[in-house]
């Protein structure tokens, strides 16, 4: 694959998002095979009646963080690194006051929030323990949740990944010590531990030079809400993700006895992973998408999905035949003994649904899609389907037996994917892209190096002709000299080369070498000219 600034930018998001996310998951996963290995699998079914609590708080902080960050992205996009700032440092406020409200609501009502469930006393003891260890994850995950948030879409995400692997050894260390010896809290508590060190691994970078972020005070309560507007269509995924267990295990309870919620473990577990995983991915485009948004920049657009589309598609089918060939180890991993009746139950749910998460990536990219393109009903009525409405439907197949209610369950994927196909087979396919307004743009990725100069020309010639846009001759000239600035450079980096005409023509040149606004006399004649940098691009716009 040819090399460009979007495809490079995307690796080093994706790998550093899924390394981060992986982490996240193992740590979550860790959390079970602890309290099965040293406390049994009730201790387990217990912590995932609880889990979702944990969930309803990262949903609270992608509340706060979701809506900012794209509204972030989309300053970025318009090159106003002060609106940048100020959307920061109300995030940070925002932030601090959201964990301290919602941690004084865990411990204020820990009663009433543990008397959803109808369970044994024997599983509501491991269920108060694990809440208690808990309580006061709040202000740590939601803090942690942000930074995350905003220095991936600042492009600095290799400190994400540094952030979270800290949070793993120590989460590890005190999951194994504290779960052996004090049991189920100390797993809740060395979570909280856990996403403490990480966010505090993420204040050092806010002093260094090279940072471009800065605190003020600022509080716009119309934006806060902007924010938040965005942010309930963007984290509705989240929400979802923590009311299914909750559903789920309901109806398994009900259904077939507290005993085959071990199965309900397993996938859930498998579920949590696919949407880590995803959400790693839904990372890399979020800043992408909304800034090439913002700059109108269509073609870029279109490079960034097909990205994010094949990387999930990849993605889901290595952990589709990983969960094939280790169906049998998975229920171990809680407890489970072959010899248990349940074991064979969780086995067959997990073969019968992970086939059917090919739709379920998919279909989630697009429903994030269409919130960052700003068209959120779209994206909301897309993930609602997807991930409550029709798998709460399939899931009633149950009635019929066990591994009928997963393969219900797998089908509303496939059925998800098919109507939102028919909300937008009329309005230009999946990506709501007219192909006729993109081909009147150009876009050209190359090395930054003289002996792609000529090709670039070719380029510039062909699209003049093709395009139905008129020749011009300053705009030719401009992106040759620009271009032979950029050549002259040491070093070999990627570069792209925007045109988007319109009553004022913009051109954008963007790349992935050292920082440094390139000069040219021709500059001068221009109408708006402006330079970004951030830690995986650098960008000249100019207005014509």
């Amino acid at each position: 694959m040819t090399k460009t600034v979007i495809g490079e930018r995307f690796k080093s998001v994706f790998v550093a998002s899924l390394a981060s996310m992986s982490i996240s998951y193992v740590l979550m996963l860790t959390d079970n095979i602890v309290a099965g290995q040293f406390i049994g699998n009730e201790a387990v079914a217990a912590m995932t009646l609880v889990a979702p609590i944990t969930t309803l708080v990262t949903f609270l902080s992608y509340m706060v963080a979701d809506g900012l960050a794209m509204m972030f992205s989309y300053a970025k996009g318009k090159n106003d690194q002060v609106k940048a700032n100020d959307l920061f440092s109300m995030g940070i406020i925002c932030s601090v006051a959201t964990g301290v409200v919602v941690t004084i609501i865990l411990v204020a009502f820990q009663s009433q929030i543990l008397s959803m469930w109808d369970i044994s006393p024997e599983y509501m003891e491991y269920a108060v323990a694990y809440y208690h260890g808990l309580m006061f994850i709040a202000l740590p995950s939601i803090l942690n949740i942000y930074f995350y948030t905003i220095y991936v879409a600042e492009g600095e995400e290799n400190i994400c990944v540094k952030a979270s692997a800290a949070m793993f050894v120590v989460n590890l260390v005190l999951d194994i010590v504290l779960g052996y010896q004090i049991g189920v809290i100390g797993i809740g508590i060395a979570t909280t531990i856990g996403n403490l060190v990480s966010f505090l691994y993420h204040i050092p970078y806010l002093f260094s030079a090279k940072c471009q972020l800065r605190f003020v005070k600022y509080f716009n309560g119309r934006e806060l809400w902007q924010g938040i507007f965005y942010s309930w269509y963007h984290s509705m995924d989240t929400l979802c993700l923590a009311l299914l267990p909750l559903i789920f295990s309901e109806f398994v309870i009900l259904q077939f006895g507290e005993s085959e919620l071990i199965a309900v473990t397993v996938i859930i577990n498998l579920l949590t992973l696919l949407i880590t995983i995803y959400t790693g991915i839904v990372d890399c485009l979020q800043p992408m998408v909304c800034q090439y948004h913002a700059e109108g920049t269509l073609k870029s657009v279109i490079k960034t999905m097909r990205f994010g589309i094949a990387s999930t598609v990849a993605v889901t089918i290595v952990l589709i035949l990983f969960s094939m060939v280790f169906a049998e180890f998975l229920p171990r991993l809680f407890g489970v003994l072959p010899e248990e009746e349940i074991y064979a139950h969780a086995v067959t749910a997990a073969r019968i649904f992970m086939p059917f998460t090919i739709f379920l990536g998919v279909t989630l990219m697009l429903g994030n899609y269409y919130v960052y393109v700003e068209r959120l009903n779209l994206g909301a009525a897309v993930k609602a389907l997807l991930l409550l409405i029709l798998p709460v439907a399939g899931m009633t197949a149950g009635y019929w037996g066990f591994p009928q209610m997963w393969l219900g369950v797998g089908l509303s994927f496939a059925a998800a994917l098919f109507l939102t196909w028919l909300m937008t087979r009329n309005k230009f396919g999946f990506l709501l892209i007219d192909l006729r307004q993109s081909a009147r743009q150009f876009s050209f990725d190359t090395q930054a190096a003289q002996e792609n100069l000529s090709e670039l020309k070719a380029a510039l010639e062909k699209y003049f002709s093709h395009a139905k846009v008129a020749p011009n001759n300053f705009l030719t000239a401009l992106v040759e000299d620009l271009f032979n600035v950029y050549a002259a450079r040491a070093g070999k980096f990627q570069l792209e080369v925007t045109i988007i005409p319109a009553e004022r023509t913009t051109l954008i040149f963007r790349d992935n070498g050292k920082p440094g606004c390139p000069q040219s006399p021709l500059l001068d004649k221009v109408r708006e000219k402006s330079y970004m940098i951030s830690g995986d691009e650098n960008k000249l716009v100019v207005v014509l």
